[in-house]
């Protein structure tokens, strides 16, 4: 009777360890401390392409120039280099949530020519639907919209605890599109987004 006790407090022991575990979560300030991090990609969820003139066949975007855009970082990580901009030991990437998720949208309702934005509010709700399933601290980039109107892409970069799908930052972010071709052309947004965190706001965002 005593060694089954035992045997049950210890079992309860272990479950009870593996629960706190399983619950720990990060802070605002280990984005800055912990060195390795996974990278989910650029999310289109619930992204608009705004400026009909730029954007004439949403269904070839959607189809093909999703996983484009996303594979640059793949294809040019010396280019893409979020270890740098993040100042990380590793940058691990990880696409199949956001390979999913940008099949969500209706390419049918993708484009307008309305002022469209959102805020950390619904940032907080698209990373809630994440089943990243595991410890650690995961890096996406939310795209708000691509605006050809504006020659801007914007975005939410965001971090987030992984095993309990909490938002830890998520700064709004705009950068200038440029160059030839549709996918290098806006491109160019999150590559100069990744150019002003790296030169200047990853060091203020330290001091907040």
């Amino acid at each position: 009777m005593f060694i089954a006790m035992k045997k049950i407090v210890l079992l309860s022991a272990i479950v009870f360890a593996f629960s706190f575990a399983a619950k720990s979560q990060y802070t605002k300030a280990d984005v800055f401390k912990v060195k390795d991090i996974t990278f989910y990609g650029l999310d289109f969820s619930n992204a608009m392409l705004v400026g009909s003139e730029g954007f004439t066949d949403p269904y070839v975007i959607q189809e093909q120039f999703f996983s484009s855009w996303n594979n640059l970082f793949i294809a040019e990580p010396d280019k893409y280099n979020l270890a740098e901009v993040f100042e990380k030991s590793n940058v691990a990437t990880n696409f199949d949530i956001v390979t999913e998720r940008n099949a969500m949208p209706d390419p049918g309702e993708l484009v307008t020519d309305e002022p469209y934005s959102f805020g950390a509010d619904v940032v907080s709700d698209i990373i809630a639907e994440y089943d990243a399933g595991e410890e650690g601290i995961g890096l996406v980039f939310i795209i708000e919209s691509f605006n050809k109107t504006a020659e801007t892409g914007y975005m939410w970069v965001t971090f987030f605890d992984k095993s309990t799908g909490e938002v830890l930052l998520a700064k709004h972010m705009a950068g200038d599109a440029g160059g030839f071709g549709l996918r290098n052309y806006w491109a160019k947004s999150y590559y100069n987004v990744m150019k002003d965190i790296g030169k200047k706001e990853w060091k203020a965002w330290k001091s907040e």
